[in-house]
């Protein structure tokens, strides 16, 4: 999936996207053109079929 087709997807900009998927939007505009991280587009898909992306939890000491 391309950053284009992701953002179409979902009808969003690159902040926007960030917001949806609990990342920084400087992380998003890093991505490549051609091809996003599969693990977020893997986010992406969720999001599109209506359900909640996995994220990243940290765990605290």
């Amino acid at each position: 999936m391309t950053k284009q087709e992701a953002l179409a997807l979902l009808g969003v900009n690159g902040v926007e996207l960030a917001g949806l998927l609990g990342i920084e939007p400087s992380a998003v505009y890093q991505w490549p053109e051609k091809k996003i991280p599969l693990a977020r587009e893997y986010q992406i898909r969720d999001l599109a079929n209506g359900r909640e992306p996995i994220k990243h939890q940290t765990v605290k000491a």
